[in-house]
């Protein structure tokens, strides 16, 4: 049973959301400043952007299909 159906997280907020808690650890035991964890964390979060774009279909070699 979904406690927050209207959430639709999928496998990849899963694996954000453990990276975040992963950072987070790292910050107690190893003693990482706020700034280290914050910039750390948009990193994470720019690789997660990126990863999702979709990249432009261009037809690179349409001028062979004539």
């Amino acid at each position: 049973m979904m406690m927050y159906p209207y959430l639709k997280l999928g496998p990849r907020d899963g694996v954000l959301l453990i990276s975040a808690f992963i950072m987070l650890a790292l910050t107690l035991i190893f003693k990482w400043s706020v700034w280290e964890f914050l910039f750390a964390f948009v990193a994470v979060i720019i690789a997660f952007i990126a990863g999702r774009m979709k990249p432009d279909k261009k037809n690179v070699l349409a001028f062979l299909k004539r």
